[in-house]
């Protein structure tokens, strides 16, 4: 029982995670917008093997609809092996991204922390372009100096809409000292 009530928990603090990051505005934009439908999407390899997994949420306006990434993603090599997992809002949005390596091992991960529209956008505006979507997100990417070796924080920083911005730390692995690479801030 102690194990349920510690499963819930992390489930719940998780879900208050992913989306606290949504503004006001874009909560009040989406929160009447309800999918019509969703469909699960799965393309496999020549032979045989899972390529992808994706599911999508598609929603009507006018009429239009549109296809929007939802929830989990996750992309397979050609020998079955998961190398990337990425959870989406419900618009499209990216929340979280891990990659692996050949070894099965967390590379990078990246992390939305704010989304926020630039301005007065439309319902049609969301569904198409992100151009006006404010997108901040931390990514850290991890390495080693030998094969085989257990990995090690690499770089560290924020992004906005996909771009460098702030401070970014890189580690030496070998010695783990640091050093601060400064990106201008749009």
């Amino acid at each position: 029982m102690k194990n349920k009530s510690v499963i819930i928990i992390i489930f719940f603090a998780f879900s208050l995670t992913i989306y606290s990051q949504q503004s006001e505005k874009y909560l009040e934009l989406t929160k009447n917008l309800k999918p019509i439908d969703s469909v699960i999407k799965i393309k496999k390899y020549r032979n045989g093997k899972t390529k992808q997994i994706s599911k999508f949420l598609v929603y009507e306006n006018g009429e239009y609809n549109y296809d929007l990434m939802s929830d989990k993603q996750q992309l397979f090599n050609k020998k079955g092996e998961l190398i990337f997992e990425q959870l989406y809002d419900s618009f499209g949005i990216l929340l979280y991204q891990k990659q692996f390596n050949e070894f099965g091992e967390i590379y990078k991960i990246i992390e939305t922390n704010r989304i926020e529209l630039k301005k007065n956008i439309s319902v049609e505006e969301l569904f198409t372009t992100n151009k006006n979507i404010i997108i901040e997100s931390f990514e850290k990417e991890f390495n080693n100096t030998e094969k085989g070796e257990k990995l090690k924080l690499w770089k560290a920083g924020k992004r906005l809409n996909g771009k460098k911005i702030g401070e970014w730390k890189i580690y030496n692995l070998c010695d783990n000292t640091s050093k601060i690479k400064k990106y201008k801030d749009n």
